[in-house]
């Protein structure tokens, strides 16, 4: 009678370790079911100031490069707001120009993000000009420089609207094919 006591309290133990293990794992995976139903973080409402191409850095920088590379000498060299002494030039400036508007863009939206929205996007049009003021004044006189001194404002106004138009169209045509890509 003994050895069956014994038994008996050893399966009952067993038992218990069972239905303790059960009741964990059941409780982790409640756990991890509401993890998945509730957001990431709280709430955020997202505003497209159409800052990039792609998430990627790498990436961004080489769509971005391109779109500048051809917007300026679509609009330098075909319009005539400016002269460049080669190709080569609108090469290294668009190069030059979007790592400066990359890291320009980076800060204020990371530190200054109030003076972006109040000032609606008027100091990127301000730093811009002066980008382009001094490409055009100090430091490439010999190998570029703008037609009148109104041209490098008309050519950031013109160059930040048809900018905001590709870049929506980019957007669109990314979610679009990326869609299609989901679906098959």
């Amino acid at each position: 009678m003994k050895k069956t006591d014994d038994d008996l309290r050893k399966g009952i133990e067993d038992l218990e370790k069972l239905i303790e293990e059960v009741k964990t794992q059941n409780h982790k995976e409640i756990e991890k079911l509401k993890k998945e139903a509730k957001p990431a973080g709280p709430r955020q409402i997202r505003i497209d100031l159409a800052t990039e191409y792609s998430r990627s850095l790498p990436m961004n920088f080489v769509v971005g490069f391109l779109v500048n590379f051809i917007l300026f000498f679509l609009f330098l060299e075909l319009v005539g707001l400016a002269e460049a002494r080669s190709v080569l030039v609108y090469v290294g400036l668009a190069a030059v120009f979007t790592a400066y508007e990359t890291l320009i863009r980076r800060y204020f939206f990371k530190h200054q993000v109030k003076i972006v929205l109040y000032s609606s996007g008027l100091i990127f049009f301000l730093l811009y000009l002066v980008f382009f003021y001094l490409a055009d004044l100090v430091v490439l006189p010999q190998a570029f420089s703008f037609y009148t001194y109104w041209d490098p404002i008309a050519f950031i106004a013109a160059f930040t609207v048809l900018r905001f138009f590709v870049k929506f169209l980019y957007a669109g045509a990314v979610r679009k094919l990326s869609g299609r890509a989901k679906r098959t």
